[in-house]
């Protein structure tokens, strides 16, 4: 196994989010992208798949041998299911991943807004709620992607050397990026999640473990792809290049990046936590769609910023190194 050695200079986490936020408060139109599409949820029409999953769970009879613990069991599966689709939109799907426009109401199961009731669809056949799905996807990835080429141009200016003709490129190697992630969801973690569910029949414990090393194995994984995207964006890489830049760049400077990480992570998280206090029928909802926009924002502008200096350090570490060869003179 190849050894790592850490980057000489390493990127500093602190003064990536003071440079997210010198340029969002002179790029303050970053903001619109977030909370005109948190307005849309809260004030938008909804399409809703209530009645396909009544009918769904109507049509399912149980045999005559369950035992009561079964039906129990379906009983309370059955419940929850009819509770977390009643106000569930598919248009939550506007909020894509890995690349899209963060939000914070799109999977909040709004049932009223400051305004009233919503402007509801039933969404009655199958072929119909998944054509929604793959539609408001898509538009979802665009106006990500969108979100995250004008994030560029902000923070390169006049500087940046990527020109329009080269936007398509890059838009395919985008689209790469949650394709992949799908297939892997597909081919390895369902597989991976079913056979810890196996052990989980017959020792409880090796589930536990299961998915404490699945779990550990996403992020190790994770990590080191993390900048992928910006590679794309900031180089006009290919995904397969901007993949290798992108462990190439994070291993040296595995710590400071996972600093990082963690940081923006817990920062919304928590912040999120406060955004969603305000009851659905409540104006204070415009004000946490307000503070959302804003941490997010800023920790993905700051995201840039950061990878910008830690390839910065990578290559200064690199120019800087004297080979062995030439110490030893063999």
């Amino acid at each position: 196994m190849r050894l790592i050695i850490p980057a000489k200079k390493q990127p500093k986490v602190i003064n990536a989010i003071k440079a997210g936020y010198d340029t969002l408060s002179t790029h303050l139109y970053l903001l619109l992208f977030p909370i005109v599409l948190d307005v849309f949820f809260l004030f938008g029409k909804r399409f809703l798949v209530t009645n396909q999953i009544n009918a769904m769970i109507s049509n399912i009879t149980m045999p005559s041998s369950a035992s009561a613990e079964v039906l129990e069991s379906w009983e309370e599966l059955t419940a929850s299911s009819l509770v977390i689709f009643k106000n569930f939109s598919l248009t939550a799907f506007l909020r894509s991943f890995p690349i899209g426009i963060p939000s914070l109401l799109a999977y909040r199961p709004l049932e009223v807004n400051p305004l009233g009731s919503f402007p509801t669809t039933q969404v009655e056949s199958f072929a119909g709620a998944a054509l929604y799905v793959l539609g408001f996807s898509l538009l979802g990835f665009l106006l990500g992607a969108l979100f995250l080429i004008v994030i560029r141009n902000a923070i390169q200016g006049q500087s940046s050397n990527l020109t329009s003709d080269r936007m398509p490129n890059q838009l395919v190697s985008l689209f790469t990026l949650p394709l992949v992630i799908v297939l892997l969801s597909i081919f390895i973690l369902t597989p991976a999640l079913l056979l810890i569910s196996i052990f989980n029949s017959f020792l409880p414990i090796l589930a536990s473990l299961g998915y404490f090393l699945l779990s550990l194995g996403l992020i190790s994984a994770a990590i080191p792809l993390f900048f992928t995207a910006h590679d794309i964006l900031l180089t006009g890489n290919s995904f397969v290049n901007a993949a290798r830049d992108s462990i190439r760049i994070v291993r040296p400077t595995n710590g400071k990046t996972s600093i990082f990480i963690m940081l923006a992570f817990f920062a919304v998280y928590i912040t999120n936590i406060l955004w969603q206090i305000p009851k659905d029928d409540s104006w204070m909802l415009i004000v946490s769609i307000i503070g959302h926009a804003l941490v997010t924002t800023i920790f993905i502008v700051a995201s840039f910023h950061f990878f910008i200096d830690a390839r910065n350090c990578v290559r200064e570490s690199i120019n800087t190194e004297t080979p062995i060869n030439q110490q030893t003179g063999v």
